[in-house]
Protein backbone atom coordinates (compact mmCIF):
# COMPACT_ATOMS: atom_id res chain seq x y z
CA UNK A 1 0.00 0.00 0.00
CA UNK A 2 1.11 3.54 -0.79
CA UNK A 3 0.14 6.70 1.09
CA UNK A 4 -1.52 8.10 -2.02
CA UNK A 5 -3.82 5.09 -2.26
CA UNK A 6 -5.28 5.76 1.20
CA UNK A 7 -7.97 8.45 1.48
CA UNK A 8 -7.97 11.20 4.10
CA UNK A 9 -5.70 11.73 7.13
CA UNK A 10 -3.34 14.08 5.27
CA UNK A 11 -1.87 15.45 8.51
CA UNK A 12 -1.08 11.95 9.78
CA UNK A 13 0.61 11.00 6.50
CA UNK A 14 2.75 14.13 6.63
CA UNK A 15 3.65 13.42 10.26
CA UNK A 16 4.74 9.86 9.46
CA UNK A 17 6.75 10.92 6.41
CA UNK A 18 8.40 13.73 8.36
CA UNK A 19 9.51 11.35 11.12
CA UNK A 20 11.40 9.29 8.52
CA UNK A 21 12.98 12.31 6.81
CA UNK A 22 14.14 13.74 10.13
CA UNK A 23 15.34 10.37 11.44
CA UNK A 24 12.95 10.53 14.38
CA UNK A 25 11.28 7.15 14.05
CA UNK A 26 9.92 5.97 17.39
CA UNK A 27 10.71 2.31 18.09
CA UNK A 28 7.18 1.54 19.34
CA UNK A 29 4.12 3.25 17.86
CA UNK A 30 0.38 2.72 18.13
CA UNK A 31 -1.93 3.67 15.27
CA UNK A 32 -5.53 3.44 16.46
CA UNK A 33 -8.98 4.33 15.18
CA UNK A 34 -12.49 3.08 14.61
CA UNK A 35 -13.32 -0.05 12.63
CA UNK A 36 -13.18 0.71 8.92
CA UNK A 37 -10.67 3.54 9.30
CA UNK A 38 -7.20 3.58 7.74
CA UNK A 39 -4.87 2.56 10.55
CA UNK A 40 -3.73 -0.74 9.01
CA UNK A 41 -3.03 0.50 5.45
CA UNK A 42 -1.32 3.58 6.93
CA UNK A 43 0.93 1.37 9.07
CA UNK A 44 1.87 -0.74 6.04
CA UNK A 45 2.47 2.35 3.89
CA UNK A 46 4.61 3.80 6.70
CA UNK A 47 6.72 0.63 7.02
CA UNK A 48 7.10 0.59 3.25
CA UNK A 49 8.28 4.20 3.20
CA UNK A 50 10.79 3.56 5.99
CA UNK A 51 12.50 0.83 3.95
CA UNK A 52 11.98 2.26 0.45
CA UNK A 53 15.27 2.42 -1.42
CA UNK A 54 14.34 5.47 -3.54
CA UNK A 55 12.01 7.56 -1.37
CA UNK A 56 9.96 10.28 -3.04
CA UNK A 57 9.11 13.54 -1.32
CA UNK A 58 5.70 12.34 -0.16
CA UNK A 59 5.58 8.57 -0.76
CA UNK A 60 7.47 5.38 -1.52
CA UNK A 61 8.79 4.95 -5.05
CA UNK A 62 6.72 1.82 -5.65
CA UNK A 63 9.37 0.28 -7.93
CA UNK A 64 12.39 -0.70 -5.84
CA UNK A 65 12.96 -4.25 -4.60
CA UNK A 66 11.73 -3.37 -1.12
CA UNK A 67 8.53 -1.72 -2.41
CA UNK A 68 7.68 -4.68 -4.62
CA UNK A 69 7.94 -7.03 -1.64
CA UNK A 70 5.93 -4.69 0.57
CA UNK A 71 3.25 -4.54 -2.11
CA UNK A 72 2.68 -8.25 -1.52
CA UNK A 73 3.16 -7.78 2.28
CA UNK A 74 5.92 -10.38 2.04
CA UNK A 75 9.16 -8.51 2.80
CA UNK A 76 11.49 -10.80 4.80
CA UNK A 77 12.14 -8.02 7.34
CA UNK A 78 8.42 -7.39 7.90
CA UNK A 79 7.13 -9.67 10.65
CA UNK A 80 3.36 -10.02 10.98
CA UNK A 81 1.40 -10.65 14.17
CA UNK A 82 -2.39 -10.93 14.24
CA UNK A 83 -5.15 -12.80 16.11
CA UNK A 84 -5.57 -16.46 15.22
CA UNK A 85 -7.73 -19.35 16.33
CA UNK A 86 -6.25 -21.86 18.75
CA UNK A 87 -4.91 -24.99 17.08
CA UNK A 88 -4.99 -28.37 18.73
CA UNK A 89 -1.55 -29.47 17.52
CA UNK A 90 1.73 -27.58 17.48
CA UNK A 91 2.32 -23.93 18.33
CA UNK A 92 -0.36 -21.34 17.56
CA UNK A 93 1.29 -18.47 15.69
CA UNK A 94 0.45 -16.07 12.88
CA UNK A 95 2.86 -17.81 10.50
CA UNK A 96 0.37 -20.67 10.29
CA UNK A 97 -2.19 -18.31 8.70
CA UNK A 98 0.07 -15.76 7.03
CA UNK A 99 -0.83 -16.57 3.41
CA UNK A 100 -4.55 -16.20 4.14
CA UNK A 101 -3.96 -12.96 6.06
CA UNK A 102 -1.91 -11.41 3.27
CA UNK A 103 -4.65 -12.18 0.76
CA UNK A 104 -7.31 -10.89 3.14
CA UNK A 105 -5.51 -7.55 3.65
CA UNK A 106 -4.57 -7.03 -0.01
CA UNK A 107 -8.22 -7.52 -1.00
CA UNK A 108 -9.57 -5.12 1.64
CA UNK A 109 -7.24 -3.62 4.30
CA UNK A 110 -10.16 -1.79 5.96
CA UNK A 111 -12.05 -4.86 7.17
CA UNK A 112 -12.46 -5.73 10.84
CA UNK A 113 -10.92 -8.43 12.99
CA UNK A 114 -14.32 -10.17 13.07
CA UNK A 115 -14.26 -10.39 9.26
CA UNK A 116 -10.83 -11.99 9.48
CA UNK A 117 -11.87 -14.51 12.12
CA UNK A 118 -15.02 -15.43 10.19
CA UNK A 119 -12.79 -16.16 7.20
CA UNK A 120 -10.46 -18.57 8.98
CA UNK A 121 -12.88 -20.17 11.42
CA UNK A 122 -13.87 -23.74 10.67
CA UNK A 123 -16.89 -23.49 12.96
CA UNK A 124 -19.99 -21.40 12.30
CA UNK A 125 -21.08 -20.81 15.86
CA UNK A 126 -18.09 -21.74 18.04
CA UNK A 127 -14.38 -21.11 18.40
CA UNK A 128 -14.36 -17.66 16.83
CA UNK A 129 -12.42 -15.89 19.56
CA UNK A 130 -9.19 -14.78 17.95
CA UNK A 131 -6.20 -14.37 20.23
CA UNK A 132 -2.48 -13.59 20.07
CA UNK A 133 -0.88 -16.31 22.21
CA UNK A 134 2.36 -16.67 24.15
CA UNK A 135 3.80 -18.78 21.31
CA UNK A 136 3.67 -15.63 19.16
CA UNK A 137 5.69 -13.58 21.63
CA UNK A 138 8.36 -16.29 21.78
CA UNK A 139 8.47 -16.50 17.98
CA UNK A 140 8.88 -12.71 17.57
CA UNK A 141 11.63 -12.57 20.18
CA UNK A 142 13.59 -15.14 18.18
CA UNK A 143 12.97 -13.45 14.82
CA UNK A 144 14.13 -9.97 15.81
CA UNK A 145 17.42 -11.31 17.16
CA UNK A 146 18.34 -12.47 13.65
CA UNK A 147 20.37 -10.25 11.35
CA UNK A 148 18.35 -8.12 8.92
CA UNK A 149 17.89 -9.87 5.57
CA UNK A 150 18.14 -6.76 3.40
CA UNK A 151 16.25 -3.77 4.84
CA UNK A 152 17.58 -0.99 7.04
CA UNK A 153 14.85 -1.68 9.60
CA UNK A 154 13.06 -4.76 10.84
CA UNK A 155 9.36 -3.96 11.31
CA UNK A 156 7.07 -5.96 13.58
CA UNK A 157 3.47 -5.21 12.65
CA UNK A 158 1.03 -6.09 15.43
CA UNK A 159 -2.57 -6.05 14.16
CA UNK A 160 -5.08 -5.91 17.03
CA UNK A 161 -2.65 -6.02 20.00
CA UNK A 162 -5.70 -5.80 22.30
CA UNK A 163 -6.21 -9.47 21.41
CA UNK A 164 -2.98 -10.52 23.15
CA UNK A 165 -3.63 -12.75 26.12
CA UNK A 166 -1.89 -11.80 29.37
CA UNK A 167 0.89 -14.36 28.94
CA UNK A 168 1.78 -13.03 25.49
CA UNK A 169 1.59 -9.39 26.62
CA UNK A 170 3.84 -9.95 29.63
CA UNK A 171 6.29 -11.96 27.52
CA UNK A 172 6.62 -9.29 24.80
CA UNK A 173 6.62 -6.25 27.13
CA UNK A 174 10.39 -6.03 27.65
CA UNK A 175 11.06 -6.56 23.95
CA UNK A 176 8.76 -3.68 22.97
CA UNK A 177 10.33 -1.46 25.62
CA UNK A 178 13.92 -2.20 24.54
CA UNK A 179 13.99 -3.73 21.05
CA UNK A 180 17.22 -4.53 19.19
CA UNK A 181 18.76 -1.75 17.14
CA UNK A 182 16.84 -0.74 13.98
CA UNK A 183 13.75 -2.68 15.03
CA UNK A 184 10.36 -0.95 14.97
CA UNK A 185 7.10 -2.14 16.51
CA UNK A 186 3.97 -0.83 14.78
CA UNK A 187 0.80 -1.68 16.68
CA UNK A 188 -2.56 -1.25 14.93
CA UNK A 189 -5.66 -1.19 17.11
CA UNK A 190 -9.42 -0.63 17.15
CA UNK A 191 -9.70 -0.78 20.95
CA UNK A 192 -6.55 0.72 22.49
CA UNK A 193 -8.16 0.80 25.95
CA UNK A 194 -8.00 -3.01 25.97
CA UNK A 195 -4.23 -3.14 25.50
CA UNK A 196 -2.27 -4.12 28.60
CA UNK A 197 -1.59 -0.80 30.39
CA UNK A 198 2.12 -1.51 30.84
CA UNK A 199 2.48 -1.90 27.05
CA UNK A 200 0.13 0.98 26.21
CA UNK A 201 2.14 3.41 28.35
CA UNK A 202 5.29 2.68 26.34
CA UNK A 203 3.83 3.48 22.92
CA UNK A 204 3.79 6.66 20.87
CA UNK A 205 0.09 7.13 20.08
CA UNK A 206 -1.25 8.26 16.71
CA UNK A 207 -5.01 8.61 16.38
CA UNK A 208 -6.38 7.91 12.90
CA UNK A 209 -9.45 9.95 12.05
CA UNK A 210 -12.66 8.49 10.72
CA UNK A 211 -13.08 9.00 6.99
CA UNK A 212 -15.13 12.04 5.99
CA UNK A 213 -17.97 12.02 3.48
CA UNK A 214 -15.63 13.72 1.01
CA UNK A 215 -12.92 11.06 1.56
CA UNK A 216 -15.40 8.29 0.74
CA UNK A 217 -16.75 10.05 -2.35
CA UNK A 218 -13.23 10.64 -3.63
CA UNK A 219 -12.25 7.00 -3.05
CA UNK A 220 -15.03 5.45 -5.16
CA UNK A 221 -15.33 6.03 -8.88
CA UNK A 222 -18.71 7.38 -10.02
CA UNK A 223 -18.65 4.73 -12.76
CA UNK A 224 -18.71 2.06 -10.06
CA UNK A 225 -21.51 3.48 -7.90
CA UNK A 226 -23.80 6.47 -8.18
CA UNK A 227 -23.39 9.32 -5.72
CA UNK A 228 -26.93 8.79 -4.41
CA UNK A 229 -26.37 5.08 -3.77
CA UNK A 230 -23.01 5.79 -2.13
CA UNK A 231 -24.56 8.38 0.19
CA UNK A 232 -27.19 5.86 1.27
CA UNK A 233 -24.57 3.20 2.01
CA UNK A 234 -22.48 5.75 3.93
CA UNK A 235 -25.43 6.42 6.23
CA UNK A 236 -26.01 2.73 6.84
CA UNK A 237 -22.37 1.77 7.41
CA UNK A 238 -21.45 5.01 9.25
CA UNK A 239 -18.60 5.55 6.75
CA UNK A 240 -16.92 2.24 7.54
CA UNK A 241 -14.72 1.98 4.44
CA UNK A 242 -14.07 -1.74 4.89
CA UNK A 243 -17.76 -2.55 4.88
CA UNK A 244 -18.48 -0.06 2.08
CA UNK A 245 -15.76 -1.55 -0.14
CA UNK A 246 -17.03 -5.06 0.56
CA UNK A 247 -20.63 -4.16 -0.21
CA UNK A 248 -19.94 -2.17 -3.37
CA UNK A 249 -17.59 -4.73 -4.85
CA UNK A 250 -20.23 -7.37 -4.08
CA UNK A 251 -22.90 -5.40 -5.94
CA UNK A 252 -24.90 -4.44 -2.85
CA UNK A 253 -25.39 -0.90 -4.11
CA UNK A 254 -28.06 -2.33 -6.43
CA UNK A 255 -30.16 -3.55 -3.51
CA UNK A 256 -33.53 -1.87 -3.20
CA UNK A 257 -33.28 -1.49 0.57
CA UNK A 258 -36.03 1.09 0.92
CA UNK A 259 -38.41 -0.95 -1.23
CA UNK A 260 -37.78 -4.09 0.85
CA UNK A 261 -38.24 -2.28 4.15
CA UNK A 262 -41.35 -0.29 3.23
CA UNK A 263 -43.02 -3.42 1.83
CA UNK A 264 -42.12 -5.36 4.96
CA UNK A 265 -43.59 -2.75 7.29
CA UNK A 266 -46.75 -2.52 5.18
CA UNK A 267 -47.34 -6.28 5.41
CA UNK A 268 -46.53 -6.26 9.13
CA UNK A 269 -48.89 -3.35 9.81
CA UNK A 270 -51.72 -5.16 7.99
CA UNK A 271 -50.83 -8.48 9.72
CA UNK A 272 -50.82 -10.03 6.23
CA UNK A 273 -49.28 -13.42 6.97
CA UNK A 274 -49.45 -14.62 3.35
CA UNK A 275 -47.52 -11.59 2.06
CA UNK A 276 -45.11 -11.75 5.01
CA UNK A 277 -44.37 -15.36 4.11
CA UNK A 278 -43.69 -14.39 0.47
CA UNK A 279 -41.51 -11.51 1.62
CA UNK A 280 -39.49 -13.84 3.89
CA UNK A 281 -38.97 -16.21 0.96
CA UNK A 282 -37.56 -13.36 -1.12
CA UNK A 283 -35.29 -12.00 1.61
CA UNK A 284 -33.93 -15.50 2.28
CA UNK A 285 -32.64 -15.63 -1.32
CA UNK A 286 -30.29 -12.71 -0.66
CA UNK A 287 -26.68 -13.35 0.29
CA UNK A 288 -25.80 -13.35 3.98
CA UNK A 289 -23.96 -10.06 3.53
CA UNK A 290 -27.01 -8.46 1.90
CA UNK A 291 -29.27 -9.69 4.70
CA UNK A 292 -27.01 -8.17 7.34
CA UNK A 293 -26.98 -4.91 5.38
CA UNK A 294 -30.78 -4.94 5.20
CA UNK A 295 -31.07 -5.32 8.98
CA UNK A 296 -28.61 -2.44 9.46
CA UNK A 297 -30.71 -0.35 7.11
CA UNK A 298 -33.87 -1.28 9.04
CA UNK A 299 -32.22 -0.13 12.27
CA UNK A 300 -31.34 3.18 10.64
CA UNK A 301 -34.94 3.83 9.53
CA UNK A 302 -36.38 2.88 12.92
CA UNK A 303 -33.95 5.22 14.68
CA UNK A 304 -34.72 7.96 12.17
CA UNK A 305 -38.40 7.61 13.09
CA UNK A 306 -37.63 8.11 16.77
CA UNK A 307 -35.35 11.05 15.98
CA UNK A 308 -38.12 12.60 13.88
CA UNK A 309 -40.50 12.29 16.83
CA UNK A 310 -38.23 13.88 19.42
CA UNK A 311 -36.67 16.67 17.36
CA UNK A 312 -39.75 18.72 16.57
CA UNK A 313 -40.28 16.89 13.29
CA UNK A 314 -36.85 17.88 12.02
CA UNK A 315 -36.08 15.89 8.89
CA UNK A 316 -33.24 13.44 9.16
CA UNK A 317 -30.47 12.74 6.61
CA UNK A 318 -32.23 10.51 4.11
CA UNK A 319 -33.51 10.35 0.56
CA UNK A 320 -36.80 12.01 -0.40
CA UNK A 321 -38.67 8.68 -0.38
CA UNK A 322 -37.24 7.79 3.01
CA UNK A 323 -38.21 11.16 4.46
CA UNK A 324 -41.79 10.76 3.27
CA UNK A 325 -41.92 7.26 4.71
CA UNK A 326 -40.48 8.39 8.05
CA UNK A 327 -43.13 11.13 8.33
CA UNK A 328 -45.92 8.56 7.95
CA UNK A 329 -44.33 5.75 9.95
CA UNK A 330 -42.84 7.73 12.85
CA UNK A 331 -46.09 7.77 14.94
CA UNK A 332 -45.85 3.99 15.24
CA UNK A 333 -42.33 4.14 16.73
CA UNK A 334 -42.23 5.49 20.26
CA UNK A 335 -40.85 4.96 23.74
CA UNK A 336 -43.10 1.94 24.37
CA UNK A 337 -41.72 -0.16 21.51
CA UNK A 338 -38.45 1.37 20.27
CA UNK A 339 -36.22 -0.70 22.58
CA UNK A 340 -38.10 -3.90 21.75
CA UNK A 341 -37.78 -3.32 18.00
CA UNK A 342 -34.12 -2.27 18.09
CA UNK A 343 -33.20 -5.14 20.38
CA UNK A 344 -34.87 -7.65 18.07
CA UNK A 345 -33.13 -6.28 14.99
CA UNK A 346 -29.72 -6.20 16.69
CA UNK A 347 -30.17 -9.80 17.82
CA UNK A 348 -31.11 -10.82 14.30
CA UNK A 349 -27.86 -9.33 12.97
CA UNK A 350 -25.88 -11.45 15.42
CA UNK A 351 -27.83 -14.58 14.46
CA UNK A 352 -27.35 -13.92 10.75
CA UNK A 353 -23.61 -13.63 11.24
CA UNK A 354 -23.77 -17.06 12.88
CA UNK A 355 -25.53 -18.51 9.82
CA UNK A 356 -29.03 -18.71 11.28
CA UNK A 357 -31.80 -19.80 8.90
CA UNK A 358 -32.78 -16.45 7.35
CA UNK A 359 -36.34 -17.40 6.38
CA UNK A 360 -37.23 -18.63 9.87
CA UNK A 361 -35.45 -15.68 11.48
CA UNK A 362 -37.22 -12.99 9.45
CA UNK A 363 -40.59 -14.72 9.85
CA UNK A 364 -40.10 -14.76 13.63
CA UNK A 365 -39.13 -11.06 13.65
CA UNK A 366 -42.15 -10.22 11.50
CA UNK A 367 -44.55 -11.82 13.97
CA UNK A 368 -42.96 -9.90 16.84
CA UNK A 369 -43.09 -6.67 14.84
CA UNK A 370 -46.85 -7.12 14.39
CA UNK A 371 -47.15 -7.15 18.16
CA UNK A 372 -44.71 -4.28 18.78
CA UNK A 373 -46.29 -1.89 16.27
CA UNK A 374 -49.69 -2.37 17.91
CA UNK A 375 -48.39 -1.21 21.29
CA UNK A 376 -50.06 2.06 22.23
CA UNK A 377 -48.05 5.07 23.23
CA UNK A 378 -48.65 6.09 26.83
CA UNK A 379 -49.14 9.76 27.47
CA UNK A 380 -48.32 10.94 30.94
CA UNK A 381 -50.44 13.80 32.31
CA UNK A 382 -47.98 16.04 34.16
CA UNK A 383 -50.81 17.97 35.80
Amino acid sequence: MLFREIPGNIDIKNELISSVKNNRISHAQLLFGQTGSGQLPLAIAYARYINCENKLEDDSCGNCTSCIKYQAISHPDLHLVFPVIKQHKGVTVSDNFVQEWRKFVIENPYLSVNDWLAKISQETTKNKTGTIYKDEAISIQKKILLKNFEASYKVVLFWMPERMNREAANKILKTIEEPPKNTIFLLVSEKPADILPTIYSRLQKIKIKKFSKHDIEKYFDENVITKEALNELQLITERNLGQLKQLIEGGAEELKLFKHFSSWMRFVYKSDIIEINKWCNNISLMSRQEQVLFVSYSLKIIRDCLLFNISSNKLIAASKNEQEFVKRFAPFVHEENIFLIVSELEKSNRYLKRNANAKILFYSISLKMIKYLKLKRKFVNKD
